[in-house]
């Protein structure tokens, strides 16, 4: 007696070809015969299944509605009075201002109600199910940023962190969209900032972020890794973003001065070269003599210095105030650049005005 082995394909395959393969294995003869069979199995379009329950739901109401309109047309004299009796009741809210009177309406009313209330419950959880999803995905950056006309910062870093802090402190409702593959977690969540999760390089990433309709993208480079490789990665991010949206106009952070005419190849509108910035401003410190006389004191072994713009509650404050202020933030103020001017240790009652630039330590 032959042995059929029947071999089917999955089912998504099944509704867009509409036909599958039986592989009949003959073990007398070891001849393969193959059969297609025609479409029997019909496409039949899936809904979500938020709309369907909400279908069943409006069903069921209005059959209710029909039903006891049908029954008791005196008490419920409109279709409209019947569908409104059957909300109420299914809801299990009871006003009372439509009530059956007869034995047949007393079934009617105890149906729905027995029937009615497992779908309203059903319906309410699936919500709930729904918003704790979208909060889930939107923490866990999964979630899909669906408005326009943001900025687009890639790798989370102390730059990006007060990058994003001075966009948003500026223009509270600027969108920004930071897109990095270390975090798990959003890492302002009570922000209106928008995690992405993942490599910026890939297409799925960017385009969970919206890419097409950013205006700005800033790409940092993570200090942590190999200088090269940052800037390799960098390049390739760049290219994916320019892949997607040719006219989106991007800054990217290069750390090696080798790759800064690759970055300008792949598209970049404008570069900033770490290394050399800090390079420059380091030998112009020590021009100066800020640092040689600090370390002829011992005063900042395994310190660097660093510039601070001026945020703006920080204007027309003493450099006393400011330096208190900013003790309790654990930033220690060293300095102020002022009128094109470096001035280490001035006077308490020096004011500080908005277009300073503070020099503080940084370990």
């Amino acid at each position: 007696m032959p042995i059929f082995i029947i071999q089917s394909l999955s089912v998504r395959t099944l509704m867009s070809h509409a036909f599958f393969d039986h592989t009949i294995r003959n073990s007398s003869k070891g001849v393969k015969k193959m059969i297609r069979i025609g479409p029997y199995i019909s496409t039949v379009p899936r809904f979500p299944r938020f709309i369907r329950l909400l279908s069943i739901i409006a069903l069921f109401l209005l059959s209710f509605g029909v039903l006891i309109h049908i029954v008791e047309p005196k008490r419920f004299p409109t279709l409209l009075d019947g569908i409104w009796w059957a909300i109420v009741t299914m809801s299990t809210v009871g006003y009372g201002d439509f009530t059956p009177v007869t034995n047949l309406g007393k079934i009617i009313g105890m149906v729905l109600i027995l029937s009615g209330a497992g779908l309203i419950t059903s319906y309410f959880a699936y919500i709930a199910k729904i918003s704790i999803s979208n909060e889930q995905q939107f923490l866990t950056g999964k979630k899909v940023f669906g408005g326009g006309g943001h900025i687009i910062i890639v790798g989370w870093n102390g730059r990006s962190k007060r990058i994003i802090q001075n966009i948003h402190d500026r223009k509270h409702h600027q969108s920004i969209v930071l897109i990095d593959d270390t975090l798990q977690k959003h890492p302002l969540p009570r922000t209106n900032i928008h995690f992405i999760q993942g490599k910026a390089t890939l297409d799925s990433v960017l385009q969970k972020a919206n890419i097409k309709q950013a205006i700005r993208v800033l790409i940092t480079a993570d200090l942590k890794q190999d200088e090269l490789q940052t800037d390799m990665f960098s390049i390739l991010t760049l290219l994916a973003v320019k892949g997607l949206n040719p006219h989106v106009y991007c800054l990217v952070e290069i750390l090696t001065h080798e790759q800064k005419e690759n970055a300008l190849r792949a598209g970049a509108d404008g570069i900033v070269e770490t290394n050399k910035f800090a390079s420059e401003y380091m030998q112009d410190c020590l021009s100066k003599g800020i640092i040689t006389e600090a370390r002829e004191q011992n005063e900042l072994d395994g310190l660097s210095l660093k510039q601070l713009p001026i945020q703006d509650d920080w204007a027309e404050l003493t450099f006393k105030q400011l330096n208190v202020k900013l003790f309790d933030q654990d930033i220690l103020l060293v300095g102020i650049i002022s009128g094109g001017k470096t001035l280490i240790k001035p006077p308490g009652d020096v004011i500080i005005h908005r277009d300073d630039t503070l020099i503080i330590i940084d370990d």
